[in-house]
């Protein structure tokens, strides 16, 4: 068996406009086209031929055991797959058809589409080869069951609806009804339409689907068949199949292709442009069927049925001539599936699907759901009344009372018990900070020691800069000098120290607001002891107090005092040298580490006290950032607690679910 070589090339639906025209069904017997793309045999092991399906091919692979159908343009044998052991349905093209292009490239088309569509509810493809004589073949799931349009069939002779010969065995109409029920053949409707889903998201619209191209197999499978006139969109388009591989067909604009009853006005029309609506609308059609067991559109002469589908379909009214009721639900899903425009119908399959699902979990569901949110909804409320009265256990509570009405409000979302509960608990935390809390809080808090730590660090060295009005000035001595910026550089690099902790404790930050404030007493043997001294010192307290922790901040102030009255105290009882004199009324600083020069001093004073200032506004302004990032992020949150669980009487909130819930006007 030697591998088909497929030409490599895009897609092609339509061509020049012509004269529309209609490609249908043969009206006798199988056709290649009839037969589904893997359809093998239903549930009986009767073969349409008992001859042996040879493949005149060297490898024993496979071993015919008969031909399951035959059409004009090919045919579906059974095989047996020796190297796997199963048994397999082969489509091969029939030889007289296999020198002809055209027909070729429509057959291997068919196969690589379906092939590429992979989904439990499309009859996957094995391999795709020729015989040794050349001609095209390809293997692929062998599936048993009965299509819908068999069990519809049945149905009607059942109920007397349909015309029969009276050859055919008429079944007992609730002996059927027990096994294919209206809800079974809905179950296997909506799987259908979750398979067109799929296609449709690879950029496959099947445009032919109809009863008897749905199968539904022995063990709950349901198939989609038949995926020969599929359209296949390119990549520009949103297809996401490897179309490259896909072998173009002759189709020309303004050909008519589907089956009459099922396709869409737009396919009768020869529109170039059809999408998966076109398949919505033929899914339509079959649901009208299954409620009905009656056909959407009267079965008359072809022209005449696409006439009436240009028309406009009617299924409320045609319904109501069927002598079966109809649920009004499922008849306006009908009405909406067969829009006669496109927009106003089902704008994907999956909607159509869900729109099934909903109707067959039906009010039981739904009502089940409701009690078990009152039950979470009451325990909710215990729960809230025992944490809003404290106590130790209230943070437990208020934990429970926030899970239960959560569970109560995802069954119900509705729930004005639970919706209540939540926002009481909302707007009235629990009285003491849960142990989860306090742990974030203290982080925080200690991210914020170290923004302040590290400010202070910075004020410490920027002393560095007053080292040029210094010198001058001139230095007096030498020693006090290095005494003064020795002790500034070195809380400065403790502070640094601190911060790279990463997770400094309380006890070591407040150690760094004492080192930090006693660093600068030594300014004294400057400027004396008041004046300048506390200037500087008031300038970096704002940054100590906004980081440190409640007791720190209570402590604070000592360092400060000993930091202005330590040396002035020292003075008083000779233990340092006189700083100050007041001579005639006029009060002389005496300093003890620099000369004063008339301009350098003026100088060094501006700049200091400058720097203070700003030194000062920066932490602070700093730490006020900080703050006001957090209280945005707090509001922030909020805000999105009150979406989550908005209040009824909100004018947009109301405005809003009303746009989602009205549909619009037809």
């Amino acid at each position: 068996m030697t591998s088909a070589s497929t030409p490599l090339a895009t897609p092609e639906d339509d061509a020049d406009p012509v004269t529309p025209t209609i490609e249908l069904p043969r009206s006798g017997g199988l056709t290649l086209d009839s037969l589904s793309s893997a359809s093998a045999l239903d549930s009986s092991e009767t073969l349409l031929d008992a001859r042996p399906a040879v493949l005149d091919e060297p490898e024993e692979r496979y071993t015919g055991r008969g031909v399951l159908g035959e059409g004009g343009m090919g045919e579906v044998r059974l095989y047996r797959d020796a190297t796997i052991g199963r048994d397999v349905a082969m489509k091969v093209l029939l030889p007289g058809r296999a020198a002809d292009p055209s027909a070729r490239a429509r057959f291997l088309r068919e196969a690589i589409i379906q092939g590429q569509l992979e989904h439990p509810s499309i009859v996957p493809v094995h391999e795709i080869g020729e015989t040794a004589s050349g001609d095209p073949y390809f293997t692929m799931k062998r599936i048993r069951g009965v299509t819908l349009q068999e069990l519809l069939t049945r149905l009607r002779r059942a109920a007397g609806l349909g015309s029969h010969t009276g050859l055919e065995r008429v079944e007992d109409l609730d002996e059927l009804e027990a096994k294919y029920s209206q809800r079974h053949l809905l179950n296997a409707f909506a799987q259908a339409c979750l398979a067109v889903d799929f296609a449709h998201s690879r950029g496959v619209v099947h445009r032919d689907l109809k009863p008897s191209n749905i199968m539904l197999g022995d063990f709950g499978e349901v198939y989609v068949l038949d995926w020969g006139i599929a359209r296949v969109m390119g990549s520009d388009e949103g297809g996401l199949l490897d179309s490259k591989i896909i072998p173009p067909v002759g189709t020309r604009a303004g050909t008519v292709l589907g089956t009459p009853g099922y396709i869409a006005p737009e396919q009768v029309k020869g529109s170039a442009a059809v999408d998966g609506r076109a398949d919505i609308y033929s899914l339509g059609a079959m649901l009208f069927e299954i409620l009905t067991l009656k056909a959407l559109h009267r079965v008359d002469r072809p022209h005449i049925m696409l006439t009436e589908t240009l028309a406009g379909a009617d299924p409320a009214a045609r319904a109501r001539r069927s002598p079966r009721k109809v649920d009004p639900e499922l008849m306006s899903i009908c009405v909406q599936a067969t829009r006669l425009d496109a927009s106003e119908r089902f704008q994907t399959a999956r909607e159509l699907h869900e729109a099934i699902r909903r109707y067959l979990e039906g009010h039981q569901h739904l009502e089940r759901r409701k009690r078990m949110a009152e039950v979470h909804a009451k325990a909710a409320h215990e729960a809230k009344t025992r944490a809003l009265q404290g106590g130790m256990e209230a943070v437990k509570w208020h934990r429970w009372a926030m899970r239960e009405a959560g569970l109560a409000l995802a069954l119900d979302p509705q729930h004005a018990g639970a919706l209540d509960t939540v926002l009481d608990l909302l707007v009235r935390p629990p009285k003491t900070l849960p142990p989860e809390a306090r742990k974030a809080l203290q982080r925080s808090r200690r991210k914020l020691g170290r923004f302040g730590v590290r400010a202070l660090a910075l004020a410490r060295f920027s002393w560095a800069l007053y080292l040029p009005v210094v010198f001058w000035m001139g230095v007096r001595s030498p020693g006090l000098a290095v005494l003064i910026f020795a002790l500034a550089f070195s809380a400065g690099f403790f502070q640094y120290w601190v911060v790279s902790q990463g997770n400094p404790s309380v006890s070591l930050v407040r150690v760094a607001s004492v080192v930090n404030i006693l660093s600068i007493a030594p300014l004294t043997f400057a400027f004396g002891p008041y004046g300048l001294t506390p200037l500087v010192v008031v300038a970096s307290l704002p940054a100590s107090i906004l980081y440190l922790d409640g007791l720190g901040r209570r402590l604070a102030g000592a360092p400060a005092v000993v930091a202005i009255l330590g040396p002035g105290i020292a003075e008083w009882l000779g233990w340092l040298p006189p700083m100050y004199a007041v001579e005639g009324g006029i009060l002389h600083v005496l300093p003890q580490a620099v000369h004063f020069d008339a301009v350098g001093v003026r100088v060094f004073l501006a700049v200091i006290s400058i720097a203070a200032v700003f030194t000062s506004v920066r932490m602070v302004a700093g730490v006020r950032d900080y703050l006001q990032k957090t209280e945005e992020l707090l509001h922030r949150q909020a805000w999105q607690l009150r979406q989550l669980v908005p209040r009824p009487s909100d004018e947009d909130e109301r405005s809003i679910t009303t746009s989602i819930t009205v549909p619009p006007k037809r």
